[in-house]
């Protein structure tokens, strides 16, 4: 009974939906091509060359080299396994979903276990670098001191949720053996190119839904209007707040708020390249709110 409502409900949604692009015909296209546009310009040259290389660096085994440095300071703060620092270092350079994409990838290989997965994915959510400090410096032109304190909240706050949800004990893990790989690097370069395109082709459709649903509904309230935007599509949030006359004070609210959260498209892009997997939802949710109630009370604070 439960299911058969809520597939009801689905239903009346998406009819809704339906019958609101046919009547914004023209809007839901100029949405669509700017969210491509946006996909095309700045998602996939960002995102493409760090999904493609990280994976030949899987396949080759640096990881495992990796692990055997740093490996030993990752463990001690976070308590996990060695193997976690390549996924945090380079979900730092790329960003998000990166994170989702390259755990999915070490729990097939079995370089991490399922429990593993689901912590490492609630402190490895990072904005990309170049995405965020573009987007920061057209919301805040002449406040170079309010991009960097989001920055740093943003990142450090990943930190803390890591710390808070590590293992109550201290985990022992064995020295990794590194193995030799003989790989061809015509199949490996195939093989990373089939998975970063399908992985892209993804972000790219759920990009411009969620965009399309942001900009389908007109609210007289600016603040509600841009609140809705930003839990939507952290992008169109972001760039909603930059036309409007809010107080420097509520832009940097707002604007770490949507960045800590993501918005729904960036959960749905986790959730999407997570499903076929044992890697929990769950804990990245939890992860996500305390994201934002932290960054939150560290802007009020500094």
């Amino acid at each position: 009974m439960k299911k058969a409502k809520k597939n009801f409900i689905m239903v009346c949604g998406i009819l809704i939906l339906l019958l609101l692009i046919l009547q914004n015909s023209l809007r839901v296209k100029e949405n669509i091509i700017f969210s491509v546009e946006l996909w095309l310009t700045q998602v996939f040259p960002s995102l493409f060359p760090m999904f493609v290389l990280s994976d030949l660096l899987i396949q080759y085994n640096f990881p495992n080299y990796l692990a055997n440095v740093l490996g030993p300071i990752f463990t001690k703060i976070f308590r996990t396994s060695p193997n976690g620092v390549f996924i945090f270092i380079m979900s730092l350079i790329s960003g998000t979903p990166s994170s989702a994409f390259l755990l999915k990838s070490f729990l097939k290989e079995k370089l991490i276990n399922e429990k593993e997965a689901s912590f490492l994915l609630t402190f490895t959510f990072f904005s990309n670098p170049l995405f965020l400090m573009n987007m920061l410096a057209i919301l805040f032109p002449n406040h170079t001191t309010s991009i960097w304190k989001i920055i740093l909240i943003h990142y450090s706050v990943n930190i803390l949720i890591g710390i808070i949800f590590r293992p109550k004990e201290k985990q022992k893990f064995q020295k990794i053996t590194l193995e030799k790989s003989n790989i061809d690097f015509g199949k490996a370069l195939s093989k990373s190119l089939k998975k970063a395109m399908d992985t892209l082709f993804m972000i790219l459709g759920t990009i411009s839904f969620y965009y399309m649903i942001a900009n389908l509904f007109t609210i007289n309230n600016l603040w509600i209007q841009n609140i809705l935007s930003g839990f939507l599509e952290m992008t169109q949030g972001l760039k909603q707040l930059s036309l409007h006359n809010f107080s420097l004070f509520w832009k940097e609210i707002l604007a770490i708020g949507f960045i800590s959260f993501g918005g729904l498209s960036i959960h749905t892009q986790i959730k999407s390249i997570i499903h076929d997997t044992s890697i929990s939802y769950l804990p990245f949710l939890k992860g996500r709110i305390l994201h934002v109630l932290f960054s939150i009370l560290f802007v009020l604070l500094f």
